[in-house]
């Protein structure tokens, strides 16, 4: 899904020095889904269009970055630079990304295993560090990766992964959940049977 990563980085690289700027701006007060952490304002404002698209991606994945980019294009007046990568970030027959997805979400049937036993695996989770490894890479950023690592205890360090879920698509979920199964399959067998 490289292809999406690229039309966010053409949409902001289309727009002048001021643009940038302002689009930065509105970003910082654009209304998110819940679960997502706006980026700092200093870490925001000294951005280009690559470290922007980056730290777009790394925040709130491919698809919601895209949506959220289009999002703030639209409220600036750039309908067209929206359309253009909103048609470049989507699959045919992809629903439009006007911030339709969470009655979507919804409407899945069972929640995920690491949604289901979100409180029990941050407190009976032992060996965290060994899921943050099988994570490294795949899921989470160098950046995401050393928040985890600096808390001090295991329920922490836990309670500081969940917070990175609500930007994960299912296939992040899975490999967490196969990460855990590698590492406590002890307790991902217990808490399947409960």
């Amino acid at each position: 899904m490289g292809g999406t990563r690229d039309a966010i980085l053409d949409a902001l690289e289309d727009l002048t020095t001021e643009e940038l700027k302002k689009f930065k701006l509105k970003l910082l007060s654009v209304p998110l889904r819940e679960g997502y952490g706006r980026i700092p304002r200093g870490a925001l404002l000294p951005m280009d269009a690559v470290d922007l698209t980056d730290k777009l991606v790394a925040c709130y994945l491919e698809a919601y970055a895209a949506e959220l980019t289009a999002l703030v294009l639209r409220d600036m007046g750039m309908q067209e630079t929206a359309e253009r990568l909103q048609k470049a970030s989507q699959g045919p027959g992809a629903v439009p990304a006007g911030i339709k997805s969470p009655p979507q979400m919804a409407a899945k049937s069972a929640p995920h295993f690491m949604d289901q036993h979100r409180e029990a695996l941050i407190k009976r989770v032992t060996d965290v560090d060994g899921v943050l490894d099988a994570l490294y890479g795949k899921v989470l950023t160098e950046e995401q990766y050393q928040a985890v690592r600096a808390e001090a205890t295991n329920p922490e360090k836990m309670r500081k992964l969940f917070s990175f879920t609500p930007a994960w698509n299912l296939t992040c979920k899975d490999l967490l959940l196969q990460a855990l199964k590698d590492t406590q399959p002890y307790l991902v067998d217990d808490l399947e049977k409960s």
